[in-house]
C-alpha cells in the first residue's frame, strides 16, 4: 500500500514552526516581537489574525551556483517556485529571487516565502576574488541525508509524512547558524574590508536564516508598539507612506550573535558577528508595471528631496512629510487606479439580479464589486533601506551595476526559470474577470475601460 504524501503546505508549516522555536530560543527579543504582531493583528480582528499568522518570509543567502539550484530543489518539495528576479548589485552585492506559492488557496493554507539571494563575486574587486571564491569553495552546507530525502522526493512526487518529517528536521538544521565559525578571525576582518555581504555570507557553512517576518495588519502601528515596548527600532518604516500599495515593512536590530572562530592550532577564538534582525511586513495591493513605474519614480523623487538624514534631529517626522507629498499624485481610489490600468483586482458578484451589458457597466453599476488583489512579492527600495540600516552597509562603494538581461544569466545559474509577478497578477485578473462574465452572462470583461 502506498505511503499517503505530505501537502507541500504542511511541510512549510512544520518548518515555520520549528524555526519559530529556534528563533524564539535564541533571540528573546523574539518572543516580544511575536507578542506586537500578534497584538496588533488581534486590534485588526480574530480572522485577520488567523489569516496573517499564516503568512511569514525569510530570507537566506547562496554562495554558488550549486546552492542556489539546490536550494530551488528544496523549496520545489514545499510547493514553492521561483517568483521575480531582483538584480540588487547597485547597492548590495547580490542578485535575488522570491521562493513562493503560485497558487491562491496553497497561499492561503500557509503563505510562507523565502527571499533567496545569491552572492554576486562580480561585485567582488577582482584582486580580492580568489581569496573569497577559496573560502567559498571550503562550503559544503547540505547534509547528505538530506540530499537522499530531495532525491526521493523528486523520484516519488512528494515525500511521506515520516520523511518529511525528517526533511523539516534537516532543513531547519540548514538554516540555522552553526556556533563555528567557517572561517578564523583574521579571514572574517578580510572579508569585511572587501565587502560586509560577502563576509555574512560566507562566515558559517550554513544558509543561516538572518530574520524570519511576520505580516502584520499594520506596519506603522506596529512601528509605534515596538517603541513603546522600549525596543530599538530602525529610524522610520519603509514603504509607501499615505498610499496602501505594494509592502510596508520595519525592523529592529537583534543582539549580536557569539560565534566561535577556528584558530590554526585546533582552538577557538570568540567573538561578535551581527546580522540577524526582526522585521515586520504589511502586503498591500498589487500594482501593474505602469502603475509600479509611476509610484517608484514618484518614491524615488521623495527620497531625492529628503534633505535631513537619518541621524539629524527631526529625521522622522521630515521624511514622513516628504514622503506623503511625494506620493499625494498616486490615485488612492481602488476605482481610478483600475480605470487607469494602475493595479491589479479581482471581480466579485455582489447581486446577480439587474442590468448590465458588460463587466466594465456591471462594475460601474454595483453588481460587481472590484477587490484587491494583495501584493504576494518583494520591494527591492524598502528591504535594501532595512538592510543599511541594520547592518551599516553605507557607503559601500565596491558593488558592481545592475545589468540588461541579468534575469537570463540568473536564471542559468537557478536552472530554472522566473516566473515573472506581473504574469502572475495578470493571470489572476484576467481568470476572475472571464468568470464573473460568465456567471452573470455579461459580454466584454477584457479589462479596464479605456
Amino acid at each position: 500500500m502506498q505511503s499517503t504524501l505530505a501537502e507541500p503546505s504542511q511541510i512549510r508549516d512544520r518548518l515555520v514552526q520549528k524555526m519559530l522555536g529556534r528563533f524564539r530560543a535564541a533571540l528573546p527579543l523574539y518572543k516580544d516581537m511575536m507578542d506586537v504582531a500578534d497584538t496588533i493583528n488581534r486590534q485588526a480582528g480574530d480572522d485577520v489574525a488567523e489569516s496573517l499568522g499564516r503568512v511569514m518570509h525569510a530570507a537566506i543567502r547562496c554562495a554558488s551556483t550549486e546552492e542556489l539550484r539546490t536550494v530551488a530543489r528544496l523549496f520545489r518539495l514545499m510547493g514553492l517556485e521561483p517568483v521575480n528576479y531582483y538584480d540588487l548589485r547597485e547597492k548590495v552585492a547580490v542578485e535575488s529571487t522570491a521562493f513562493r506559492s503560485i497558487d491562491q488557496q496553497d497561499i492561503r493554507a500557509n503563505g510562507f516565502r523565502m527571499f533567496c539571494s545569491v552572492l554576486a563575486i562580480d561585485c567582488i574587486a577582482e584582486e580580492h576574488r580568489p581569496f573569497v571564491q577559496s573560502i567559498i569553495d571550503r562550503r559544503a552546507v547540505f547534509a547528505p541525508h538530506l540530499v537522499s530525502l530531495l532525491e526521493q522526493g523528486e523520484a516519488e512526487g512528494g515525500l511521506d509524512e515520516e520523511s518529511a518529517e525528517l526533511f523539516v528536521d534537516l532543513c531547519v538544521e540548514l538554516f540555522t547558524r552553526p556556533e563555528d565559525a567557517l572561517v578564523s578571525l583574521d579571514e572574517y576582518e578580510r572579508l569585511r574590508e572587501i565587502n560586509k555581504v560577502a563576509a555574512q555570507v560566507l562566515v558559517s557553512n550554513a544558509l543561516a536564516i538572518n530574520h524570519l517576518t511576520p505580516s502584520v495588519a499594520s506596519v506603522p502601528r506596529a512601528h509605534e508598539e515596538m517603541r513603546l515596548r522600549g525596543i530599538k527600532t530602525i529610524p522610520v518604516w519603509q514603504g509607501p507612506v499615505g498610499r496602501d500599495v505594494i509592502l510596508r515593512q520595519t525592523s529592529c536590530l537583534a543582539p549580536a550573535t557569539l560565534l566561535r572562530f577556528p584558530n590554526a592550532d585546533g582552538t577557538f577564538t570568540k567573538a561578535e558577528h551581527q546580522e540577524t534582525f526582526v522585521e515586520f511586513e504589511e502586503r498591500q495591493q498589487a500594482l501593474t508595471r505602469e502603475g509600479r513605474i509611476l509610484f517608484e519614480r514618484l518614491y524615488a523623487s521623495g527620497k531625492a528631496s529628503l534633505s535631513l538624514a537619518e541621524t539629524d534631529p527631526g529625521f522622522e517626522s521630515h521624511y514622513y512629510e516628504v514622503m506623503r507629498a511625494a506620493l499625494e499624485p498616486f490615485p488612492g481610489d481602488a476605482i481610478e487606479l483600475w480605470k487607469r490600468g494602475l493595479a491589479y483586482i479581482e471581480n466579485e458578484v455582489v447581486r446577480e439580479q439587474g442590468e448590465a451589458a458588460s463587466l466594465e457597466e456591471a462594475i460601474e453599476t454595483g453588481l460587481v464589486r472590484l477587490v484587491p488583489q494583495k501584493y504576494e512579492d518583494f520591494f527591492g527600495p524598502a528591504a535594501t533601506n532595512i538592510f543599511y540600516s541594520n547592518i551599516g552597509l553605507e557607503g559601500v562603494a565596491n558593488v558592481g551595476g545592475a545589468k540588461p538581461d541579468s534575469v537570463v544569466d540568473f536564471e542559468a545559474r537557478l536552472g530554472a526559470q522566473v516566473l515573472d509577478m506581473y504574469d502572475y497578477y495578470d493571470g489572476i485578473e484576467r481568470l476572475s474577470r472571464e468568470s464573473v462574465s460568465a456567471a452573470l452572462g455579461l459580454s466584454g470583461g477584457t479589462g479596464a475601460p479605456s
